[in-house]
């Protein structure tokens, strides 16, 4: 069971499988009823609520609890204070994105912060990668395509949504 835990990406992993499998469940267990949110809409919610969970429990678990085993897989030093700061930043963004489950005001500030957030950490790792050599699974693996492809799902979510709602509106 340990080595489970090692695998780089698995929080990657588990985000996509919770998310798809509660929107698909949703999803088949409303088919045949009239809904108060559009199809999209409930993929944004979701999407967008648990990517701000998974934040908060990858800041908490990931920079904070297990800190050095985190930095290890990365190929950063361990017993590092950015760690802490690190983990803090990811738990204040996340529930941000969390309260999107009930709240869609909140949906546009979180994307920004997250796209910033993970754009700038994907450039990051491709900077160690180049510069230090830092192949790391945790550095180059999936959480390197995550960085960059996962606020464009975001993003495009949420234009798709506006696009939406500004027709059922106008």
């Amino acid at each position: 069971m340990h080595a489970f835990f090692e695998i780089p990406g698995l929080n990657v992993y588990i985000q996509m499988i919770v998310t798809i499998f509660s929107i698909s469940v949703l999803l088949f267990k409303t088919r045949n009823k009239v809904r108060k949110e559009s199809t999209i809409e409930i993929i944004t919610i979701f999407t967008i609520g648990f990517a701000g969970w998974f934040t908060m429990m990858s800041g908490l678990f990931g920079h904070i609890i297990f800190a050095d085993q985190v930095a290890l897989d990365i190929g950063w030093p361990v017993n590092s204070g950015f760690q802490m700061e690190l983990g803090f930043a990811s738990i204040g963004i996340g529930i941000v994105g969390f309260l999107g489950f009930w709240n869609k005001s909140v949906w546009l500030p979180f994307i920004i912060i997250k796209t910033l957030f993970m754009w700038g950490a994907g450039f990051t790792h491709i900077y160690h990668a180049v510069q230090h050599n830092n192949f790391s699974p945790g550095n180059v693996g999936v959480i390197l395509y995550w960085d960059f492809l996962f606020p464009l799902v975001m993003i495009t979510l949420y234009l798709l949504y506006r696009r939406e709602r500004n027709k059922r509106v106008g």
